[in-house]
């Protein structure tokens, strides 16, 4: 199958580009990923070069009745990715160019690009947008599913930022969607962008580099486990004034490094602006008794390493069975942390191989994000003031999965009884396991999904793009 691809598909595509089979050298890594559980099979990985590269691939695809998928930083995790087999990737990593406007305003970035390639290629030029935090994971998932990051408290999502962008549709034409142009399919791919089509490149609105300060500001806590109460009562009361600066970032978590009994609650205050601003900010953290302080500043390179989720970090680490479980918060209630902390004790003690796994709660600054209009996009939870995930880590072994999932379940499952809307599970898209409601996924409002229905409808009547928490 591979060798008939190769023939016929090569002489259509770029001189550049690439195809390769599961016979060539290149293959195994170009389509290892984040999350091998439950993983895609590849018939065979198209190296993509230009538009009309992507154009070609996905008509040779419909042309021969083979599924297609699009891969940039490879950390699609959800369940429906399992669907696809036999399926032909769409490899976009050669195209992850940064080109910012003679104006400084805007930048052209290939669909290829990852977080990283993004961040670097803007600090050199001065400059800064919206991204992920994890540095490998590539910037057009983390915008077509809504798309939180450091910057947000200021400026909005990071589809928020979105100018306009080159799509190709799921039967190869390729358009350009903007407020001007296709506005509906651009409304839709602002959180909802996995089953659209495939983003040849965006145009991001820029920023410049932060004049008060030329580096983040931070101080990390570590806390023994009986501090749970007094930090996220604490937590509750900053929040209720927390800048747009500001960012609150914490990790249940039971470092290996450390051999010890019980986890520790990593807590950390990410600041953009001056170290004199950090540190009095985060001053009321000092008066809870902590195991470790660490403080300083950071490039967002160096930032990324410090919370785990650089390119050799065990946030974006390959080759485990990664398992995610959502749940967007306006507030903790705090007995419900100690009743999810005393779980996570429990489990590890009697799961050891679950122990590598840690619960990650992004307490990012939401004042740009409620300034746009909760209608403008298909991102639906732009209420929400915490996003709190599990993430399930653990070498593969198939005896260990249904331990795993019934883990993951019944700690955001903790959370949900104890929240604002126990019946109304909000879960970011880019996190989904794959086995939530829509609903849940894409808004409770029942305009929301309808709306979603009849756009992919017209845009994607075959329903091509299914692989990524698909809406039919």
């Amino acid at each position: 199958m591979t060798s008939q691809i190769a023939s016929e598909l090569k002489p259509r595509l770029s001189p550049t580009a690439g195809i390769f089979g599961p016979g060539d050298e290149e293959f195994t890594g170009l389509i290892s990923r984040w999350r091998e559980y439950h993983a895609p099979t590849v018939a065979a990985v198209v190296q993509v070069a230009t538009e009309g590269d992507i154009q070609e691939a996905v008509r040779y695809a419909n042309q021969n009745g083979i599924p297609f998928f699009a891969r940039s930083g490879g950390h699609g995790g959800t369940e429906a990715m399992a669907l696809a087999q036999d399926a032909l990737q769409i490899d976009f990593r050669k195209m992850n160019y940064v080109n910012v406007a003679e104006d400084g305003q805007t930048a052209k970035i290939g669909g290829g690009a990852n977080v990283k390639e993004v961040v670097d290629a803007l600090t050199e030029a001065g400059k800064r947008t919206v991204t992920g935090i994890c540095e490998s994971v590539g910037i057009s998932a983390v915008v077509l599913g809504g798309g939180h990051g450091w910057l947000q408290g200021q400026y909005g999502l990071g589809a928020d930022q979105i100018v306009s962008a080159r799509l190709i549709l799921p039967n190869g034409e390729a358009v350009t969607v903007s407020e001007d142009s296709h506005p509906d399919l651009f409304w839709a791919i602002r959180g909802a962008g996995h089953n659209f089509g495939l983003v040849a490149e965006w145009t991001f609105r820029l920023y410049d580099l932060n004049p008060r300060a030329s580096k983040w500001s931070y101080e990390i806590f570590v806390y023994s486990g009986d501090k749970l109460e007094a930090l996220f009562n604490l937590h509750n009361e900053m929040q209720k004034s927390q800048p747009a600066h500001a960012i609150h970032w914490c990790y249940i978590i039971r470092p290996a490094f450390l051999n010890l009994d019980h986890p520790v609650i990593w807590y950390g205050i990410v600041y953009d602006g001056p170290e004199d601003e950090a540190r009095l900010y985060a001053k009321p953290l000092h008066d809870i008794e902590a195991m470790s302080i660490q403080a300083g500043v950071a490039t967002t390179h160096e930032l990324a390493a410090l919370t785990f989720q650089d390119v050799d970090g065990p946030g974006c680490a390959y080759g485990l069975t990664s398992l995610r479980y959502p749940i967007g918060l306006k507030t903790f209630d705090v007995p419900a942390v100690r009743k999810l902390y005393d779980f996570i004790d429990k489990s590890f003690q009697e799961t050891p191989e679950l122990a590598g796994s840690f619960f990650v709660l992004e307490g990012y600054s939401t004042q740009a994000v409620k300034a746009v209009d909760e209608k403008s996009t298909a991102f639906p939870h732009r209420s929400d003031e915490i996003l709190v995930t599990s993430y399930v880590q653990y070498k593969p072994d198939p005896r260990i999965d249904p331990l795993a999932e019934k883990y993951g379940k019944t700690l955001r499952q903790i959370l949900l009884d104890a929240s604002d809307d126990p019946e109304h599970l909000r879960a970011y898209v880019n996190y989904a396991h794959g086995d939530e409601d829509l609903r849940e996924v894409y808004g409770w409002e029942d305009w929301r999904l309808q709306k979603l229905r009849e756009l992919k409808a017209k845009w994607d009547p075959e329903n091509k793009m299914r692989y990524y928490v698909p809406i039919v």
